[in-house]
């Protein structure tokens, strides 16, 4: 068989090309049985249920902006970008990535609520703000996502400092995300 590693697509397609439909097919087989990716991509592909996949993605958006130690938000933004580009990288449609880029934000903001987010992770929603509108701008969709950014952020509960800090920084990234477009 062909060494893969270091390969550019371009390569990839013409050793592709160069198989018979029965390698192919084992090729695709092996692939599904090793990574838990590409078996989670070809299981979208065959029975493409993107409410399944999007209620499941909210769950663990909210789970990982839920986490808290001490009254402080524990979140892992990594993750949290991770289960986002899940999404994108099975081409559902811009709404739905926007939606869960959102939902994301929406999260954030009832977390920043009652609990202390540590400055590094108030910047990192600040610039998910921004991500959020460009993606729906580039999808249409800005008036549809736009208002619920807008309340979640608005709604926050701001008796603390940390609150208020966290609110003023996410108003902020919305009016520059908004003024750039």
């Amino acid at each position: 068989m062909c060494n893969f590693a270091d390969m550019s697509k371009t390569a990839l397609k013409k050793v592709l090309a160069g198989m018979s439909a029965q390698q192919l097919t084992e090729l695709i087989t092996d692939l599904y049985e090793a990574r838990s990716e590409a078996k989670e991509y070809l299981d979208f592909y065959i029975n493409p249920d993107i409410d399944k996949k999007m209620a499941k993605t909210k769950s663990l958006i909210a789970k990982e902006a839920g986490r808290t130690s001490r009254g402080r938000a524990r979140p892992r933004t990594t993750r949290i970008r991770r289960f986002i580009k899940d999404i994108e990288s099975l081409n559902p449609g811009a709404e739905h990535v926007a939606e869960a880029m959102t939902y994301t934000v929406e999260q954030f903001c009832l977390t920043g609520s009652v609990n202390w987010v540590k400055d590094t992770t108030q910047r990192s929603v600040g610039r998910l703000v921004a991500d959020t509108i460009r993606q729906a701008d580039r999808g249409g969709m800005l008036s549809v996502f736009l208002p619920r950014l807008e309340k979640a952020i608005a709604d926050m509960d701001i008796r603390n400092a940390h609150s208020r800090d966290f609110r003023r920084l996410l108003s902020e990234s919305l009016d520059e995300a908004v003024a750039s477009l």
